[in-house]
């Protein structure tokens, strides 16, 4: 090889490495790493006093003993499917800002504003019991099943952060109908959820 082959080389693996960096820092991942048992319950703690500190901040509309149920329910709820719980808060907040009680313009209902259509699918998935638009007032029901419905599109647009944030906030069918048009999917729905995230990570971590 040429001395002037393995500069080249050599360079391209550099812009390689570099390419590989900022990918990664371009979007966040979602997963939860596996730990040690004792470290992993000592996180757990942490995470899960750090959601409840966040929901007791806001004006959620439930008690303090319901908050304390869903920082449980949105940190079991989250690790069982692989996403960080302050993830889940971050596109709790960009929905509903934390009260239970949202309704949207377009029929969307609680934390996670979850349309009845949407919700009465998503419970026939998790053989839940359907109670009309009252079952996505109830928190825990609603977090339960906006995490699994994020996750199932998590999984469909193959971890794409930007488009399973798209597809939550406009639909699926919706988007997949769009992306071949060059629809751009880090609109501001998308930006302010990352935006959100990366507030409540730089929080913690600070504290």
């Amino acid at each position: 090889m040429t001395l002037k082959n393995r500069f080249v080389l050599k360079n391209g693996l550099a812009l390689l490495f570099l390419f590989s960096l900022m990918a990664a820092y371009a979007m966040p991942s979602l997963g939860v790493n596996f730990r040690s048992s004792s470290s992993r319950r000592a996180s757990d703690k942490n995470t899960m006093n750090a959601v409840l500190d966040i929901l007791r901040e806001n004006r959620t509309g439930l008690a303090s003993a319901e908050e304390f149920k869903l920082a449980q329910v949105i940190t079991g709820e989250s690790e069982a499917h692989r996403i960080d719980p302050l993830f889940i808060l971050a596109l709790i907040k960009t929905e509903s800002t934390f009260y239970n009680w949202s309704r949207s313009l377009n029929g969307a209902l609680g934390l996670m504003q979850i349309l009845p259509s949407t919700g009465r699918g998503i419970a026939s998935e998790l053989n839940l019991k359907w109670a009309g638009n009252e079952t996505l007032l109830d928190p825990f029901m609603n977090v339960k099943m906006g995490i699994h419905y994020f996750s199932t599109l998590k999984d469909r647009f193959n971890d794409d952060t930007a488009r399973t944030l798209a597809a939550y906030n406009i639909g699926p069918t919706y988007l997949s109908s769009n992306m071949d048009a060059g629809m751009d999917v880090t609109g501001g729905f998308v930006k302010k959820v990352l935006e959100n995230y990366r507030d409540m990570k730089e929080r913690v971590e600070y504290n």
